[in-house]
């Protein structure tokens, strides 16, 4: 499968430039390739053991993209490597016997604008305004339809965003699918010498399964809450501040949950995040440090659709991070050796917030981690 994709999108490509089209006027190719070095160390299972120590070497290949139809239509697309059944991670080890590394079909979309509207339709990068990935991973690429608008006063952009997506389908009706329906207004701006970035939205997930790949058949619904707000000053050096919070208003005490939500997490429901950066990576010697901070409850996002960053939770037969139920840290150090070239090294300490079997668990989860990304892209 993944000879034939490389294969198509190379012939593609082959027989634009021999039917004469500008590659730089209607064609936009992208790519991305990262290597990155891992070390997982210290983390603690609930029974009170520890898992191994772990070391991996792993790399990440996208390459995509993107045609202009006309003044108002485009369509695109990009492969992907990694394991296609983990929506949450494109990379693969090294060391699997030399074998091939896997591609699958990571984006394949139509969208459109008009003045000051625009929509979406296929697999398409989430629609939404956001400043991290603890909420929503950027690997993760909805399914569905969104559109929205982009409006201009003299000092701000206020941009709605809507979307309806499936995430299971049932095959039947799609009134019966796994789903997500979602609205955000976000505004871009600047007071004084402060720039200002915020989003606010409900997030609408009906019927998930409790655990990813077909290995639950219990569903649970979510109706997240989710604003964040950014803080840009220049004090010389590029100085932000962030915040996102973020509160379930889904009433787990309910009679259909009973047997779904174990007792210790029913009122487990919000979240937090804040972080600081200082520095740039847009040119060359750049450098930049941050710092974050988050607590997210268990059922503050849908864990097998946020980020895979932080820790190694597994669930039991499925691929994929357990990314909820923890609070920790993270410190970053980031250089830029050129525009779309850089390093970044990330450390996180993470315990859990609450045990996640109860009483009969001896220990809170915990997990510590740290990563080296070189990340080069056009």
């Amino acid at each position: 499968m993944k000879k034939f994709l490389i294969i198509a999108l190379l012939m593609s490509i082959s027989v634009l430039e021999m039917q004469g089209l500008e590659l730089t006027d209607k064609l936009k190719l992208s790519g991305d390739v990262r290597f990155r070095s891992e070390q997982d160390w210290n983390s603690q299972k609930s029974d009170g053991s520890f898992r191994k120590d772990r070391s991996r070497l792993r790399y990440r290949l996208r390459f995509g993209f993107n045609y202009k139809w006309s003044d108002f239509i485009q369509f695109g697309g990009r492969i992907r490597s990694g394991n296609p059944s983990d929506q949450q991670s494109p990379h693969n080890t090294i060391g699997s016997e030399m074998e091939p590394g896997s591609f699958s079909i990571d984006k394949a979309f139509i969208s459109g604008k008009y003045d000051m509207f625009w929509w979406n339709l296929g697999k398409s990068s989430f629609p939404f305004w956001k400043q991290n990935e603890l909420f929503w991973d950027d690997d993760v690429i909805p399914e569905g339809a969104s559109f929205g608008g982009n409006f201009k006063t003299d000092k701000f952009q206020i941009r709605p965003a809507f979307g309806a997506f499936i995430i299971n389908t049932s095959s039947n009706f799609f009134g019966t699918d796994s789903k997500l329906i979602a609205g955000q207004i976000a505004i871009k701006g600047k007071l004084s010498s402060v720039n200002i970035e915020f989003g606010t939205g409900i997030y609408i997930f009906d019927k998930l399964p409790t655990q990813n790949d077909g290995t639950s058949e219990e569903v649970i619904d979510y109706n997240i809450f989710n604003s964040g707000l950014k803080l840009g000053f220049d004090i010389g050096l590029p100085l932000s501040f962030g915040f996102d919070y973020m509160i379930n208003l889904t009433d787990y005490s309910k009679d259909k949950y009973k047997d779904i939500v174990p007792d210790q997490f029913k009122e487990e429901k919000t979240g937090f995040i804040a972080n600081i950066t200082l520095g740039s990576l847009k040119n060359e010697g750049e450098w930049l440090i941050g710092y974050y901070y988050t607590q997210l409850a268990k059922y503050s996002v849908v864990d097998y659709l946020a980020q895979d960053d932080w820790l190694r939770w597994t669930y039991n037969g499925a691929t994929g991070a357990r990314s909820s139920n923890f609070g920790g840290h993270e410190f970053r150090l980031a250089y830029s050796f050129g525009k779309g070239f850089n390093c970044v090294l990330r450390t996180y300490l993470v315990d859990a917030l609450v045990k996640k079997g109860g009483d009969t668990d001896k220990a809170l989860e915990s997990a510590n981690r740290l990563r080296l990304d070189f990340n080069i892209k056009f």
